[in-house]
């Protein structure tokens, strides 16, 4: 069973992704909080596997929420759910450790789709958000000089980036899926950091 904490400000929204995860067969919501400082306590205190957070919260922003969260619990997903658009947000949230970024105006499937996507390593985003990401990449040449990765490494990052898991960027290189675990090991040595949103977020800046 995977446990969904939900934060959301807006009731009939919190409510609507309540239902929806709860009717959801190997899903179950263990709370729903409607401020930062709620989460700050329910969280922590029920353990989920992964977290919908917006970002507009009446207290703090759900970006701070996220930063905080994660320091206390390092293996909590979070997805933001938002209906912001913004490169600046979109790249502050990774960088407070945000896994994925999708909009409130996804079809209820897909976030679903979206937590079992994390769940299995992925970083989701909606089409539009990881081009938006894409196009705020620094330029492969920039990367290359100031980091030393291949080629081959920097299309690995900008898969990344684009919330790809490992098989899919297999199949879309044309290596194994092994090769690319190798890659990511390399790739995350050479720009010093641990996960992969934080190896995307390294190479991410407002548009």
């Amino acid at each position: 069973m995977t446990k969904i904490a939900i934060i959301e400000d807006e009731g009939t929204i919190r409510q609507m992704l309540v239902q929806l995860i709860n009717s959801t067969s190997g899903y179950c919501c263990v709370c729903a909080c409607s401020t930062s400082a709620e989460a700050l306590i329910e969280v922590p205190k029920h353990e989920p596997d992964v977290a919908l957070m917006d970002i507009h919260l009446p207290d703090e922003s759900g970006i701070v929420c996220t930063a905080r969260l994660t320091e206390q619990m390092p293996d909590l997903q979070i997805i933001i759910v938002t209906v912001y658009k913004d490169t600046k947000l979109i790249f502050q949230a990774l960088k407070a450790g945000a896994c994925g970024y999708i909009l409130k105006r996804f079809p209820p499937e897909q976030i679903i789709q979206a937590i079992a996507e994390v769940r299995s390593g992925g970083a989701p985003m909606t089409p539009e958000i990881a081009r938006m990401l894409v196009r705020s990449m620094r330029e492969p040449s920039a990367v290359l000089g100031g980091e030393g990765l291949t080629s081959r490494e920097v299309q690995i990052l900008v898969l990344v980036a684009e919330g790809l898991t490992n098989k899919e960027i297999a199949t879309k290189t044309g290596i194994t899926h092994l090769t690319v675990r190798n890659h990511l090991e390399h790739i995350f040595k050479k720009l010093h950091v641990r996960t992969r949103t934080e190896a995307a977020s390294k190479y991410l800046r407002p548009g």
